[in-house]
């Protein structure tokens, strides 16, 4: 029913009814506004709320701006006459997912951002925080760019010697410098602290501890001399990609680690042959892995609070052959000959015996990201998208999938990319469910993902920040990255790349 009903007088009744219930409260700013803010009232849809219950069918969820305003079965008060209406009988809806490791191209927002939205990625944790991508931030937050919002590291904190050296990251050599690098990343205001692979276990220690002193957490790769038992120790937040985890739960990490500690990285652009290095070591420590020393390493992971964000759709490309995903149709989405760039670095097994061993490599880590998940490590849903075949928003979806491949439920994996999310970001009082309270941040799918997880690539319609974006507007986002790709200039024949951030 609707009928001539201020906003603001409906939003006071539905900030009251939700108060006893969600602890939004009734004289919250959106009940005191007037007129008040837009209204959007989503009807008779299936919500899975991601708090772990099933789905509920023949839902109403009212949204008030930016915020979800109310969930419910029915509204017993008159609608606002302006409020605008959306029937999705059939469809379900989730909280807006996140990519918890996401790296944008700056010079192809046009893309990208469109990009993360239509697919439902409504938030990224960008994981290298240069002072371009902070204005970016800035812009995202303010709305002067449309996009998801982003919670962004500092600047990548390296050695010298590092393989990215040739990219602007802050490298340090004593821990005062790595200190200092840590108070820089507050004063630029970074989220948090990205650690790199060839920091030393002193400098890794003063990042620590100087991050400890100003609040801010620190999060990257696992640095190659650091045991992750020690990381866990020190309080790293997340680890990505899983670097370090065979190491650690292998009965022969101590040989290993002399072995490392002890094999100098060769001069003139030996830095990146030697991490390579190491990761050809971590794949063979596969075979020394202890099942009891592994379920201590991720009971205390999961008691310190030691994330792990395994970017397994990166990983599987890394240990596939080169040809696997050639021609795949979301390079329409990016500008011509982005595939042949990314084949002429992709450093993928060519052997029979490289690929036979790579695809039981893989098949491991899928393992390992599962029986973390079963002993509480707190699992996050990344990409590291921009890399080969990791596209931008698409990737995500890939991942969901391959979490449940790894040994995940489905619910459980929406949770890596909605509710744990938040949890890992201190916000879940904010957002990672369908609840009244929380941003309005949503996406509306055409199939049920908790029967099958690839029901969340079905997207009939997005919401962020409180903006419905239709099934019509969605397909003309898409359409129109689609010709914007065209008119980009083709990347370089070849280039050295970031290659893994």
């Amino acid at each position: 029913m609707r009928e001539n009903t201020s906003r603001r007088r409906f939003i006071g009744w539905l900030a009251m009814t939700a108060a006893a219930s969600t602890g939004w409260p009734a004289s919250s700013a959106l009940a005191a506004t007037d007129p008040g803010p837009a209204i959007t009232v989503l009807r008779n849809v299936t919500v899975i709320d991601g708090r772990g219950g099933p789905p509920r069918p023949d839902m109403t969820i009212v949204l008030a701006g930016d915020r979800i305003a109310w969930v419910g079965n029915r509204i017993s008060v008159p609608i606002p006459a302006d409020a605008t209406t959306v029937d999705l009988r059939g469809k379900h809806v989730i909280a807006g997912l996140w990519d918890m490791h996401a790296h944008t191209e700056l010079d192809k927002l046009d893309l990208y951002l469109p990009l993360f939205l239509a697919n439902g990625v409504t938030g990224i944790r960008e994981m290298w925080g240069t002072p371009d991508r902070f204005e970016l931030r800035r812009k995202l937050e303010t709305g002067e760019v449309a996009g998801p919002r982003m919670v962004l590291a500092g600047n990548i904190i390296d050695v010298p010697e590092s393989f990215v050296g040739a990219f602007p990251i802050r490298t340090v050599t004593s821990p005062a410098d790595a200190g200092e690098a840590v108070r820089e990343s507050r004063r630029e205001g970074a989220d948090l602290v990205k650690v790199y692979s060839f920091l030393t276990r002193p400098l890794y220690g003063a990042i620590a501890a100087e991050a400890r002193r100003q609040g801010l957490p620190f999060a990257g790769h696992l640095p190659e001399h650091v045991s992750l038992w020690d990381a866990a120790e020190l309080g790293q937040r997340s680890v990505e990609h899983l670097f370090g985890t065979f190491f650690a739960t292998s009965g022969h990490e101590a040989a290993i680690r002399r072995l490392i500690d002890t094999t100098a990285i060769p001069d003139k652009g030996g830095a990146y042959p030697w991490f390579l290095w190491v990761r050809e070591l971590e794949r063979q420590a596969v075979a020394g892995y202890d099942p009891r020393r592994a379920n201590r390493l991720f009971a205390g992971m999961a008691r310190r609070g030691t994330w792990q964000s395994p970017t397994l759709t990166n990983l599987r490309v890394g240990s596939s052959p080169a040809d696997t995903f050639r021609g795949d149709w979301r390079l329409k989405y990016l500008p011509p000959g982005t595939e042949e760039y990314w084949q002429s670095d992709l450093g993928a097994p060519a052997t029979p015996e490289a690929i036979a061993q790579q695809r039981e490599y893989f098949q491991a880590r899928l393992r390992v990201v599962g029986e973390m998940s079963r002993a509480g490590v707190g699992v996050l849903a990344g990409t590291d998208s921009n890399q080969a075949y990791v596209f931008p928003g698409f990737g995500l979806h890939d991942e969901l999938a391959l979490l449940v491949e790894a040994g995940l439920t489905p619910m459980q994996a929406l949770r890596s990319a909605t509710v744990e999310a938040a949890r890992y970001l201190g916000r879940e009082h904010d957002m990672g469910t369908v609840t009244a309270g929380k941003v309005a941040d949503l996406v509306v799918l055409d199939a049920d993902p908790l029967r099958d997880i690839r029901n969340t690539r079905k997207i009939h319609a997005v919401v962020t920040k409180g903006r419905f974006i239709s099934h019509t507007e969605r397909e003309a986002m898409l359409t129109a990255v689609e010709a914007a790709a065209r008119t980009h200039p083709r990347p370089p024949a070849a280039a050295m790349r970031a290659r893994c951030c």
